[in-house]
């Protein structure tokens, strides 16, 4: 063979054909069987079957996350890491537009639910080993479907920015990643089959039980992972956030919130005495992290670019000016919620896809769409903020429009953001006293107590436009 010829197609070795799947991230059943045979064969060749995984983690990295492949829990999480829908999560990010204020905010929702499904595994061995027997077999068999909710609740996020996509793409429409969610664990044949050989039949319809919080399934399942106050969902996410955003006020002390945890005759999930002051360390942690990180001035104008590009694009394509954008960009623009998507549109929406769409139009002709790309890429033209007040809002205003910027899209007014914190402490886990008695967290504790009166945290209104205007810079 000459060495500028190719080998045949037939040849022995050569890789399989191509699939012809609409997302990279779509397996049929046959292919996930497939895989997961291929793979135990070769771990159990190896040796490797029965040994633990070990993960570093950014937020213990002195232990990092050793995953006992022996634990019903655990090894739940080294079964299920590898599936395609989880996998896709790397190439989601976890915080919207913090990047622009904490350089770096930069890590996925990966990291984030294999954090948050480590901390369930850990608190249900904690709980286990303490339980009566009829305790202990409810948690063995609903145990391992709990660990595959924390690590799958995060499934329906998109890019940019899990949340931030729903407020870019769809303005109108409430967010829907927990509806989206609800879909992956119905219509995905491949997610469907790589839980059930790891959890076990039926474990699809079980998953979904419990992320609806069904009356069928114990109530501890659901609310250790997302019920109010205090869960492995935040309990991850607060430090998380916090280590990536470089500020130390997330860090709390889950152990103490762990072992003090208690499930009640009826299945209510409850935290002894002895947890009550590391709660109230969590909530002041949150509540810094919302006034400090997620709703920082700069981090909530970043976001408010993205919305204003799309609103933009989307313009422009109305009128067939839009240059460029693939398939998939252009079914989501021709959308106004994200139910009307097909599921593998919906899993190609991942950071690679975004970046790339706002990489092209910073040379698109339309110039609003070209500078709004440009001010997202470059990050140091970033809309400025000044406090809301009626004056300065006129004053600012007026400057956008003598130095010819199209108000619509240079000049953002944004409300007060709202901490609701009576709320969440409304829901949060009751104490259990030494003699039995549960009370509401805020009858307990009288910090929580009286945070909970104030009802509502709130951050000033604010009033962004481009730092230009002081020249008289136009976009034409």
């Amino acid at each position: 063979m000459s060495e500028h010829s190719t080998p045949s197609s037939s040849t022995q070795g050569d890789p399989k054909p191509s699939r012809q799947a609409a997302s990279p991230f779509v397996f049929s059943s046959s292919e996930i069987a497939d895989h997961l045979d291929t793979r135990n064969t070769y771990l159990d060749s190896r040796g490797k079957g029965g040994r633990s995984l070990f993960l570093r983690s950014s937020i213990d990295l002195r232990h990092g996350v050793e995953l006992d492949r022996a634990c019903p829990f655990q090894s739940v999480i080294a079964g299920m890491i590898d599936a395609p829908s989880i996998q896709r999560l790397r190439w989601v990010a976890q915080l919207s537009a913090a990047w622009m204020v904490y350089p770096d905010a930069i890590h996925s929702r990966l990291t984030h639910v294999l954090g948050s499904a480590n901390l369930t595994a850990e608190t249900l061995v904690h709980l286990h080993s303490k339980a009566p027997e009829a305790q202990k077999r409810e948690l063995e068999v609903w145990g391992p479907i709990t660990v595959a909710f924390a690590l799958c609740h995060d499934l329906g996020h998109e890019a940019p920015g899990s949340h931030l996509a729903q407020r870019v793409f769809f303005p109108t429409a409430p967010d829907s990643h927990e509806e989206v969610t609800h879909r992956i664990f119905k219509e995905d044949e491949g997610f469907r089959t790589w839980l059930e050989r790891v959890v076990g039949a039926g474990a699809a319809e079980k998953l979904d039980q419990v992320a609806r919080e069904s009356s069928d399934v114990p109530r501890w399942t659901y609310q250790l992972v997302t019920g109010g106050g205090w869960n492995t969902d935040r309990g991850d996410w607060v430090p998380r956030d916090s280590h990536h955003c470089g500020v130390t006020y997330g860090f709390c002390e889950p152990k103490m919130i762990i072992r003090n945890l208690h499930i009640t005759p009826s299945g209510e999930l409850v935290i002894g005495e002895g947890g009550v002051s590391a709660l109230e360390s969590f909530f002041q942690a949150r509540t810094h992290m919302y006034r400090d990180i997620y709703y920082h001035g700069t981090s909530r104008l970043g976001e408010k670019l993205h919305e204003l590009l799309i609103e933009r694009v989307r313009e422009i394509s109305r009128d067939g000016q839009l240059s460029w954008a693939d398939s998939d960009m252009r079914t989501v623009l021709a959308s106004s919620s994200v139910e009307q998507l097909p599921l593998d549109v919906i899993y190609n929406m991942t950071e690679p896809w975004w970046c790339y769409h706002v990489q092209r139009w910073a040379t698109e002709p339309d110039p609003i769409v070209a500078d709004l790309a440009q001010r997202i890429l470059l990050r140091h033209t970033v809309f400025k903020e000044w406090p809301y007040s009626p004056e300065t809002a006129a004053h600012i205003r007026k400057m956008v429009e003598t130095s010819h910027f199209d108000p619509r899209y240079y000049y953002v007014e944004l409300p007060p953001a709202h901490i609701k914190v009576a709320k969440d402490l409304s829901t949060a886990m009751r104490v259990k006293r030494e003699n039995g008695e549960l009370v509401p967290l805020t009858e307990y504790s009288q910090a929580l107590g009286a945070v909970s009166h104030l009802k509502t945290i709130s951050t000033p209104g604010l009033i962004g436009a481009p730092m230009e205007i002081w020249k008289g810079k136009s976009i034409q």
